[in-house]
């Protein structure tokens, strides 16, 4: 009986051993060994390097899912960094580093971007979610799964239209359409509208490009295939080209005799480094053609390109190919719908190789903007932003020097909330007003320190001015003077003797305007200044003298101070 227990005792010790070890080889071998995958919208992505986990997050090719995702997508050798951008949220990592940025706005990573074979990876849970994904994991099967977040219906009032949006998310383009239009069902992207004195067709066309193709290129081809197709029953009656959002869009308008009636067109091009689409307007119409005009317009106004465009009536922050190219490193902290009060510090380096005089920046608020300059100087910038349009969201774009056709390359751009309710656009340097420049305020306090009153300080800048600054007649039309500028040369145009007026009153915080009007078919420019709450007018250049009228050319240096605060009434109806 003993021998037969110890046998049987025996035989549960071994198989039970085995039945141990077994289960501990499926519970660690086998079951890390199951590939993890990925899945967007219940769709298995593939990937040239598999997925791995890394402390404890999940780390997946980075250029692969960025573009599943619907973003574009960069690599900065350089600076080792990773950047995306879609639908108004900008993502920058690093390789090797644990602080990640969204908007601007630090994190922190559990685990860093690293390369493996050749491919950077990426945690996949931070991109997915920054990108509006839901995420979740599937422990049983490995697999990490990704879905669009629910969306409710965004709705649009445009020029008392309601507009509502269409997403084509396999193309990363969004654009609204009035409401009561029509999707057809079994035509692709085309959208409708008929009425009694209206038939309108909308037809989006996308081309994926085997390598990039300029947008004029993309146009032109097009233009030939439509000639080809009709014949002389197609007639180009107008080409334009304008900017939506930082997308320049070529523009063509033709009259369609193929069909009775004739169909007019309005034709869309744009495109992206993989795709050319086109969006054409086809209608019959018996009512008001610039009525429909209007409307495509304002349905080409609303397009966003997912890894392309920024909304500025969003939060967003954006650093373009120029902030890397030109090694921009930022010293004070931006990001989108920070709080501001007036102004916010911009300060930081460029790389050692990059001659910049001057950065270009522009802030605007509604339909008010302003440009101004912040000088570089030994590669170093250290100034403010201003965000002088009051309470709410102020928009500001970070350029390159506006070259010879008055013209700069997006550097970064940004969105602020300005806290103050106080109204500084008359007060705040500008491009052509730098009223911080030392010279200017060193100037403008030399002029006023006799003075006082407000007033007589304005006064004494008003003849200074008139004195010593020589009138020349549209001295520089294509490529004006600054203030900065005038004040060097001694001499300016009407339009930069106000600047430098405006920068000694501005410099002493006295707000003060340039305003311009037309007399007899010529520009005249001036100033408005205000004095105890009230604005009243400044002309320094007239105030200087006056054309001799023997030859209508010579100005006669002869101070008339009737010209400063003259009667507004009287002064305005001089111009049309």
């Amino acid at each position: 009986m003993k021998r037969l227990f110890f046998i049987i005792l025996s035989f549960m010790i071994v198989f039970g051993s085995i039945n141990i070890d077994a289960y501990a080889v499926l519970d660690s071998t086998d079951y890390h060994s199951i590939p993890i995958k990925v899945k967007l919208n219940d769709k298995l992505l593939k990937f040239d390097v598999q997925p791995i986990i890394k402390d404890g997050r999940t780390m997946v090719p980075m250029r692969a899912i960025f573009e599943y995702l619907g973003a574009s997508v960069s690599w900065y050798e350089k600076t080792r960094n990773v950047v995306a951008y879609k639908d108004n949220m900008f993502i920058k990592l690093k390789i090797d580093s644990k602080t990640a940025y969204k908007n601007g706005k630090s994190f922190n990573l559990d685990a860093a971007p690293m390369i493996k074979n050749g491919r950077t990876l990426v945690p996949v849970r931070f991109v997915s979610e920054s990108l509006g994904m839901n995420v979740n994991w599937d422990s049983e099967t490995r697999t990490v799964v990704l879905n669009y977040e629910e969306g409710v219906e965004i709705l649009k009032e445009i020029d008392d239209i309601t507009y509502k949006l269409v997403s084509l998310n396999d193309y990363g383009l969004k654009f609204m359409i009035p409401y009561y239009w029509n999707q057809s069902d079994n035509e692709g992207h085309v959208f409708t509208h008929e009425d009694e004195e209206n038939k309108i067709k909308m037809t989006i066309d996308i081309k994926q490009f085997e390598k990039p193709k300029s947008l004029d290129k993309f146009t032109e081809e097009n233009k030939l295939n439509l000639l080809e197709k009709y014949k002389n029953n197609i007639v180009i009656v107008g080409n334009d080209t304008k900017e939506i959002n930082n997308i320049k869009v070529n523009v063509v308008q033709l009259r369609n005799s193929s069909s009775e009636p004739e169909v007019k067109q309005v034709l869309y091009f744009f495109t992206t480094s993989n795709y050319g689409y086109i969006i054409t307007f086809s209608y019959y119409s018996e009512g008001n053609d610039s009525q429909l005009q209007n409307m495509f317009s304002a349905i080409i106004d609303t397009i966003e390109i997912g890894s392309l465009t920024v909304d500025i009536q969003d939060e967003h922050y954006i650093e373009y190919d120029e902030f890397f190219k030109k090694g921009f490193k930022l010293d004070s902290e931006i990001y989108s719908n920070m709080d501001v009060e007036n102004r916010l510090k911009f300060k930081g380096t460029i790389s050692k190789n990059v001659n910049l005089e001057y950065i270009f920046v522009k802030v605007a608020k509604g339909s008010e903007s302003m440009e101004f300059k912040i000088p570089v100087k030994n590669h170093e910038f250290d100034s403010f932003i201003y965000t002088p349009f009051g309470l709410g969201k102020h928009n500001i774009i970070i350029g390159t020097p506006i070259d010879e056709n008055n013209t700069s390359r997006y550097i970064m751009q940004f969105s602020v909330i300005n806290t103050n309710n106080d109204y500084l656009r008359y007060l705040v340097p500008s491009r052509f007003i730098e009223k911080n420049d030392k010279e200017i305020a060193s100037l403008a306090n030399e002029i006023t320190k006799n003075h006082i009153t407000e007033y007589n300080k304005a006064v004494a800048m008003y003849k200074w001015v008139a004195e010593n600054i020589d009138y020349v007649p549209n001295a520089s039309i294509d490529n004006p003077r600054s203030a900065k500028q005038t004040l060097t040369d001694k001499k300016g145009d009407c339009d930069e003797i106000a600047f430098l007026y405006a920068a000694l009153s501005r410099a002493i915080g006295i707000p003060a305007k340039v305003v311009s009007g037309k007399i007899n078919e010529e520009y005249h420019a001036w100033n408005e200044i205000q004095i105890n709450g009230k604005w009243i007018i400044v002309d320094a250049t007239w105030g200087a003298g006056y054309i001799d009228s023997a030859d209508g050319e010579t100005f006669v240096k002869d101070l008339n101070m009737k010209y400063f605060n003259p009667d507004r009434t009287k002064y305005e109806a001089e111009f049309t």
